[in-house]
């Protein structure tokens, strides 16, 4: 296989290993209740209307990273677990987040809620939202330990895989945590140190180690030191990674990303640009960000709010030094590949192309 054609050839292999699920847990759902219907489609079609699937690629490169076998049918269902759990965290991330927009459609707290209001339910409607949309979330986590265990590899392998994949999980949990307690701190005490250890245990941990681990694991290469060598590349990649989505967040195209200007901004969310902004900030700018952060609720933030925020971060440097901090982590990252006693020329290559994708993205 074409290398250059991996991406798209994963897309949508792993899209069809979704829909057949889907399809086999939507027949489960309508035998026990029809009711259930939308308790099963609204999360299939919010799994399946985009996403890059980068996650179920770096398991195959993992998969493939010693010996480019270019088989995949024993590692698919492994593939696909990688993309319910993050539709998993996604859902509940959305909730936490107040996103109403996911992927160009309605986030499923949303989705539920206006499923409650257009079918005249009696009660709160945002509670109900929220409220099925959890249990959505808790449904896809199941999904993606079930595909795990219905993969075709040798049992300890699938035990192994399950202990990677809870450790992943709890890992993201830690990061989660810390995010939302940083979302709460006051922009005067929050840190860097902070904001980069979020990055390592949420972005980096299940954005490139998790499934790079996963897929090497299910080959079968479960050396402590391979291990570790792709943990050591994961690390800066997916810091890289994250501190690439916070520039877009702050400054991408609503046209192009597929959510609103500055949404992170009415979000509060307090990234390395806007912590070492309010650091260099003159007093003036730095009463502005503390009023924005620490106290506007978010719906009083407007658009020339968010322009200010924007100018602030390039005036004080911020965004140069979240640029150049990318710029570290890719040096970071393409040493460890290149410095790498285990993975095969095929793998770093392939690895080495996600990186620049990853890092230079613009959505």
């Amino acid at each position: 296989m074409d290398k250059d054609s991996i991406i798209y050839y994963v897309k949508n292999t792993v899209d069809k290993v979704l829909k057949e699920r889907f399809s086999v847990f939507m027949k489960e759902a309508s035998s026990i209740h029809d009711v259930l219907k939308d308790f099963v489609e609204a999360p299939a079609d919010y799994t399946l209307r985009g996403g890059k699937r980068l996650r179920a690629i770096l398991i195959l490169i993992g998969y493939w990273s010693r010996k480019w076998r270019l088989d995949i049918e024993p590692v698919k269902d492994v593939m696909a677990s990688i993309e319910f759990l993050q539709s998993y965290l996604l859902v509940h991330d959305d909730i936490m987040d107040r996103d109403e927009l996911r992927r160009g459609g309605p986030t499923l707290h949303i989705w539920f809620r206006d499923k409650c209001v257009n079918e005249k339910l009696v009660g709160d409607c945002i509670h109900y939202g929220i409220s099925q949309a959890i249990l959505a979330g808790d449904y896809l986590e199941a999904l993606a330990i079930g595909s795990i265990a219905s993969a075709p590899l040798p049992p300890e392998r699938i035990r192994l895989l399950i202990e990677r994949y809870s450790k992943g999980l709890r890992t993201v949990a830690y990061g989660q945590y810390i995010d939302v307690l940083l979302s709460y701190m006051p922009l005067r005490i929050a840190t860097e140190e902070h904001v980069l250890k979020v990055h390592e245990l949420k972005t980096a941990s299940y954005t490139v180690e998790l499934p790079l681990h996963l897929g090497a694991i299910a080959a079968g290469y479960i050396e402590k030191d391979f291990l570790d060598e792709l943990t050591r590349f994961a690390k800066p990649a997916g810091i890289g990674f994250q501190l690439r989505d916070d520039i877009i967040g702050l400054y991408g195209d609503p046209s192009i990303t597929g959510k609103p200007m500055g949404s992170d901004v009415r979000e509060k969310k307090k990234t390395l640009l806007v912590i070492k902004a309010f650091k260099e900030a003159n007093p003036s700018d730095k009463k502005f960000l503390e009023e924005i952060y620490d106290r506007r609720r978010p719906e009083e933030i407007t658009e020339k709010d968010i322009r200010r925020v924007q100018e602030i971060v390039k005036d004080t440097g911020s965004l140069d030094y979240s640029e150049k901090m990318i710029k570290d982590m890719e040096e970071r990252a393409r040493s460890i590949l290149a410095e790498s006693k285990y993975l095969c020329s095929e793998a770093k290559e392939v690895l080495e192309k996600l990186l620049s994708k990853l890092l230079y993205r613009v959505k």
